[in-house]
């Protein structure tokens, strides 16, 4: 009888042990999209500035880039083109056109306009359910060194 319940015990051990350990299966979905993600109007939040050769000076220069007017900048998939609400505030132009360097997964955008073709660095991902967009700027001297680089952080309006 003591051999009987020990049985019993053991095989009640190991059934709990196998069956109480399976993974849940979780469904997932498709990753949402980047171009829904990013069209929006952002309004410029808050600007960093870094010194490429020192990483360690980080300086918060909001003020110099926010007035009485804040910067907006509108952010449209259809026609890939963004406008901002001022002349050429944040060294990327007035207005132009913009692609990701993957529209599944970006980490860079290309943006080209009246002031050129810059590319800024996604420093997050962009959805539809993030309240942020932050992207990074380097600007570089003549001989191709970098000289500044500045973090745009903006919230979607």
């Amino acid at each position: 009888m003591k051999n009987l319940s020990r049985m019993a015990m053991l095989v009640c051990a190991l059934l709990l042990t196998t069956t109480g350990c399976k993974k849940k299966n979780r469904d997932l979905y498709d990753p949402s999209s980047k171009l829904e993600g990013i069209q929006a109007v952002w309004v410029l939040d808050e600007v960093k500035q870094f010194d490429p050769s020192n990483k360690d000076l980080v300086i918060d220069v909001t003020e110099a880039f926010k007035g009485t007017n804040p910067i907006e900048l509108d952010v449209k998939s259809n026609d890939f083109t963004f406008a901002f609400n001022q002349s050429n505030p944040l060294f990327l132009g007035s207005s132009g056109t913009w692609k990701f360097d993957d529209n599944a997964f970006p980490t860079q955008i290309e943006m080209t306009g009246d002031a050129g073709t810059n590319v800024v660095k996604l420093l997050q991902t962009v959805r539809t359910i993030d309240p942020k967009l932050r992207i990074q700027l380097t600007r570089y001297c003549g001989g191709g060194t970098p000289s500044t680089i500045y973090q745009f952080s903006f919230v979607r309006k």
